[in-house]
């Protein structure tokens, strides 16, 4: 069976998975367990958010987090956009984020508040410091939000809450040619590679 085929798209395949499995489980994360169908709808909500946040086709959206419901969430909405996802490595330091999101100028980030005990927007924050731009990072001119995926950010980010809320008002058949309007052949993620040996690579 040809994925592209089939459903098309990575938009495409999360509305058939909805339609198709409906209440089984697609996510088990502790004690929370969302459905097909309820993974779908957070995910349109997420889409949602990232087209009110000014998201266009082709930009670049990184996540820099571990594996949660959030990261799966956060990643197929804005890929739902039209948006292009750079995955950062969670083992990066701070400077090494900053580099991934200086080159794939990446628009908007989700960023996990605490993992393995060290603060990321702390880290990031210390890393993008200086530079040209203004704002909270001016190293990273191109980065207009930073959305922390926990209940608490700092003044100059938005927390998920706040984030998701801000698409309320994006109606359904926006988000759906939104979705729709991501093509098969459209790139869907920029890979770096880990930088053991030098700068990471996309």
């Amino acid at each position: 069976m040809r994925g592209d085929l089939v459903w098309g798209s990575i938009p495409g395949l999360v509305r058939a998975a909805a339609e198709r499995f409906g209440e089984r489980e697609a996510v088990v994360e502790g004690r929370t367990r969302v459905s097909y169908r309820e993974l779908g709808e957070r995910v349109a909500r997420a889409a949602a958010a990232c087209v009110a946040s000014g998201v266009e086709p082709g930009d670049r959206v990184a996540v820099w987090a571990p594996n949660t419901l959030d990261w799966i969430v956060s990643a197929l909405g804005a890929v739902s956009a039209g948006a292009v996802l750079v995955p950062l490595n969670t083992r990066f330091k701070g400077t090494e984020a900053a580099y991934v999101l200086a080159r794939s100028r990446a628009k908007l980030l989700f960023v996990t508040g605490t993992f393995l005990g060290t603060s990321y927007v702390a880290s990031l924050r210390r890393a993008a410091a200086d530079g040209p731009g203004e704002g909270p990072l001016p190293a990273l001119p191109h980065l207009e939000q930073v959305v922390v995926l926990s209940d608490d950010a700092p003044d100059d980010f938005r927390t998920w809450k706040d984030f998701l809320a801000g698409g309320d008002a994006v109606d359904a058949d926006t988000v759906r040619a939104r979705a729709e309007a991501v093509d098969g052949s459209d790139p869907s993620d920029i890979i770096f590679t880990s930088g053991t040996t030098g700068r990471p690579k996309g």
